[in-house]
C-alpha cells in the first residue's frame, strides 16, 4: 500500500531541548503539493495515583492558558529518553507530587496530537503510595499538589473544569478497564 502523502522535503524550523519544529513540502495522492508543519516531541507518561476513594492531582500555571490548571501527574525526561516508561512514571510522580508508588499498574498508550505530532504518552496507575517529599525542576515552579475524591475529579471533568486531555483520557481509559472502581468512581 503507497502512502497518501509523499514526503518532498523536510525543513527544520526550530529545535529546543524539548521539542523540534519540522516543515515539510508534500505531495498527496491526487499529485497536488502542500506544507504540513509537524512537531517531534518524545513521549511522556501520566500517571493516576490512587488511594481508598482519594485521587492525587497536581495543580500549575500553564502560560500558554494564562491560569493554573488541575491535571495527573505527567512528564517525561528530555535527558533520558531511552528511559523505560515505567521508571519515568515512577520518579515523576515522586518529582511532582513527593509520592512513592508501592504498586505501578500499567493501564494503556495513548496518542497526544496525532494531526500535527506523533506524540503518545504511557497510562500508570499507581496505589500502595506513600509520602517521600516533592523534588520539582525549576520549570515546575509553583506545581501544588492537592488531594480529591475520585468522584469529585469525575465530576470536575464532566463540568469541563479539568480540561486537560491527557488527564481525562488517562481517567477515561482507568475507569473503562475497571481500574478504579466502579463503586469508588461513582462516590
Amino acid at each position: 500500500m503507497s502512502a497518501e502523502i509523499k514526503t518532498l522535503t523536510t525543513k527544520e524550523i526550530y529545535r529546543n531541548r524539548w521539542m523540534t519544529l519540522k516543515e515539510d513540502r508534500v505531495q498527496r495522492a491526487d499529485g497536488s503539493e502542500g506544507i504540513y508543519s509537524v512537531i517531534e516531541k518524545g513521549d511522556f507518561v501520566v500517571i493516576i495515583p490512587v488511594h481508598n476513594d482519594e485521587i492525587f492531582v497536581v495543580e500549575q500555571f500553564r502560560y500558554p492558558l494564562g491560569k493554573r490548571t488541575l491535571e495527573l501527574p505527567q512528564g517525561s525526561w528530555e535527558m533520558s529518553p531511552s528511559a523505560a516508561p515505567e521508571d519515568v512514571a515512577a520518579g515523576e510522580l515522586r518529582e511532582e507530587t513527593g509520592l512513592n508508588a508501592g504498586k505501578l499498574e500499567y493501564v494503556g498508550y495513548q496518542k497526544l496530537a496525532q494531526g500535527y505530532s506523533a506524540q503518545g504518552y504511557h497510562i500508570y496507575l499507581a496505589t500502595q503510595l506513600t509520602f517521600g517529599g516533592q523534588q520539582l525542576d525549576e520549570e515546575e515552579y509553583g506545581l501544588t499538589v492537592k488531594k480529591m475524591k475520585i468522584a469529585e475529579f469525575r465530576a470536575l471533568i464532566l463540568d469541563g473544569q479539568i480540561s486537560d486531555a491527557t488527564s481525562v483520557t488517562a481517567f477515561l481509559l482507568a475507569s473503562a478497564k475497571n481500574k478504579i472502581g466502579e463503586s469508588i468512581e461513582r462516590g
